[in-house]
């Protein structure tokens, strides 16, 4: 696998291998030794998700607020996907990183704890995979509004659905400290 680093420290890319014979295809899409070598760190798998959107569906932005770790790629059709670094303290904070995943090209991205995530459907059905370092515990998620004009992000389009209800502006998050803190 080819690894690189983003803007955003502790988050990484991975471009996967593929072998190839009369068959077809196999890709590698996570492999925990190529995973260290690149990031220092061990990534321990606690439970895995699929998501299915429609196309112009938004979701995110949402940041675990304890620690939670995602490792995510796009397995069918393709999505925008966003990173913003939402930890107070690091040398980024408010940063974003705009990727495009799709089936194709399977690169995964890696979204270190306190980094929220978000992806834009570019086509129907666009499956994206999260593999996650711990289960997923709702009650320690927090979700900021992804059309917050503080983060700026140029989503491709108007959402055709957004779940937006419960959502904290950047701003708002930060002033009533709910945001993560960085650790190095």
């Amino acid at each position: 696998m080819i690894a690189r680093q983003l803007n955003i420290p502790g988050a990484f890319t991975f471009e996967p291998n593929a072998h190839y014979d009369t068959r077809g295809e196999l890709r590698e899409s996570f492999r925990e030794d190529d995973f260290r070598a690149a990031t220092g760190m061990v990534f321990h798998l606690a439970q895995a998700n699929t998501v299915i959107s429609r196309l112009g569906a938004l979701r995110g932005i949402s940041v675990a607020t304890a620690g939670q770790a995602k490792y995510v790629t796009c397995t069918s059709g393709a999505v925008l996907d966003a990173l913003v670094d939402l930890r107070t303290g690091s040398p980024t904070f408010g940063t974003r990183h705009l990727a495009y995943l799709d089936a194709e090209r399977p690169t995964a991205l890696y979204v270190p704890p306190g980094v929220g995530h978000a992806t834009f459907a570019l086509t129907d059905r666009a499956c994206v995979t999260y593999l996650l370092n711990e289960p997923h515990r709702p009650e320690e998620f927090l979700s900021i509004d992804p059309l917050d004009a503080d983060l700026g992000i140029e989503w491709p389009s108007e959402p055709a659905s957004i779940v937006a209800g419960s959502s904290l502006s950047f701003v708002e998050a930060r002033d009533r400290g709910l945001l993560p803190a960085y650790a190095d």
